[in-house]
């Protein structure tokens, strides 16, 4: 019997290539030729393990033993597939930050509980370390799962198992119980940090707020990402540094423009953003800038805020969830609308004021008066159009008897604007209305 693991070379347009991957390479007695096998994995030790399993299941199944698929991997380290899990991961494109992460809580719990193969991973055992770490916060304690999640499916799915042992572990409730409420600035809290902080990190707090780019990624934004004197300024967040592996054009507003072009001119380093190192720096410009860390609800202000912030000022400025999905480069629309929008910065009281009225108008007031001047004795006396014709008749058979002991002819015209004369005149709304009831 033979068997053994190598790479694959070949030679391209004069070139030599070798797989990154190895491949297992398997003679049995009897065979006429060597069987070869794709193992996908760049470790030669678990290359090795898996071929020795694979020639091990092809004897049995020659002499007619039985040979149960979902149990081929069970008994295998745990440590030996998350190297083949996480070279898996890595060959789909996932970044490295997520595969470490990943691993270090499988590892993390693993250890924890004394689990060394496939068999021994347990709900009851998991349960155990999530109550034994409960000071843990809520959200922290999923992540832990959701890595043992994605490691225990992938191995359903090279049918190393039957099933996940996990699939009915209930998540840690955390509305309510977050350990770390994050804020969005306000426009004048990012005004005066802008103003205050040093040019170099001002820089970056504007990058952050007016494009939502995460300060990994503008950690390793380069001047070849930047697009500045094209139609539509914008710069490019590749896929190998973006957290959703996905190539991303991010729109600039003309403030940051001007600035990154001023930039430019000067720079001669291939990074554009000179982000803080420490946390203690963006502290130390907040406190220059009046801006406390933690407000009085004890929702912090740190960098990732300033994302926050970004989503803030789409919803504010009349952004659809759409748009906002698009520009936040977020897959659920529950991470823009609730997780990364601060409502309390939303100008809720004007939007309510927009809101069309259903309530019929009251009638308007008609825009003149006619008022009564009543000759000397007789005093001044306020009638609208409403009055009974009884009324109406009253007064007129006075003022006639009134008109026939006075001449009218010799008041002075020029007091009728004035209410001066026997008739009185009003000027309402710029019209000037005769009020005498001969004239109604």
């Amino acid at each position: 019997m033979q068997q053994h693991v190598y790479k694959r070379r070949r030679n391209a347009k004069g070139k030599l290539k070798v797989d990154r991957h190895y491949t297992g390479r398997f003679k049995l007695a009897g065979d006429s030729k060597p069987t070869s096998v794709s193992l996908n994995v760049t470790d030669k030790q678990v290359a090795e393990r898996m071929l020795a399993k694979i020639v091990e299941e092809e004897q049995k199944r020659r002499v007619g033993l039985p040979v149960a698929p979902e149990d081929s991997f069970k008994h295998e380290l745990i440590e030996d597939n998350l190297l083949l899990f996480s070279d898996d991961l890595r060959s789909n494109g996932r970044g490295e930050k997520y595969i470490k992460d990943v691993i270090r809580f499988i590892q993390i719990v693993s250890h924890d509980q004394g689990w060394k193969t496939l068999s021994n991973i347990n709900p009851k055992g998991f349960i155990s370390w999530k109550t034994a770490n409960s000071s843990k916060a809520p959200k922290t304690l999923n992540e832990y799962l959701n890595a043992f999640q994605t490691f225990l499916n992938w191995a359903v799915r090279m049918k190393a198992i039957s099933s996940n042992p996990l699939s009915e572990v209930v998540k840690a409730k955390t509305k309510g119980k977050e350990k770390r409420i994050r804020r969005a600035l306000t426009q004048d809290e990012l005004i005066r940090l802008i103003n205050t902080a040093p040019e170099e990190r001002a820089l970056v707090y504007l990058a952050a707020a007016y494009t939502g780019i995460r300060r990994s990624e503008l950690e390793k934004i380069t001047w070849a990402n930047v697009h500045l004197d094209c139609e539509f300024p914008h710069i490019k967040v590749n896929a190998s540094i973006s957290k959703n592996s996905e190539d991303n054009a991010i729109p600039l507003h003309q403030d940051l423009v001007t600035r990154l072009k001023a930039k430019k001119s000067s720079s001669t380093d291939s990074h554009v953003f000179e982000v803080p190192s420490r946390m203690h720096s963006y502290k130390k410009d907040l406190e220059a800038a009046d801006i406390p860390y933690k407000d009085e609800q004890g929702r912090q202000a740190d960098f990732h805020s300033l994302r926050h912030t970004f989503a803030t000022m789409l919803h504010a400025n009349g952004a659809n969830q759409a748009v906002a999905m698009k520009a936040m480069r977020h897959s659920d629309p529950k991470l823009t609308a609730v997780t990364y929008n601060d409502s309390n910065l939303l100008p809720i009281a004007n939007a309510v004021s927009q809101l069309p009225s259903v309530v019929p108008k009251a009638k308007e007031k008609p825009s003149w008066t006619r008022i009564w001047t009543h000759v000397s004795g007789l005093g001044r006396l306020s009638v609208s159009e409403g009055d009974s014709q009884k009324k109406r008749k009253k007064f007129s058979k006075e003022l006639e008897r009134e008109e026939e002991s006075r001449d009218l002819t010799q008041d002075d015209t020029k007091d009728h604007l004035y209410g001066g004369g026997s008739c009185g005149w009003i000027r309402t709304n710029d019209l000037v209305v005769n009020s005498h009831p001969l004239y109604r």
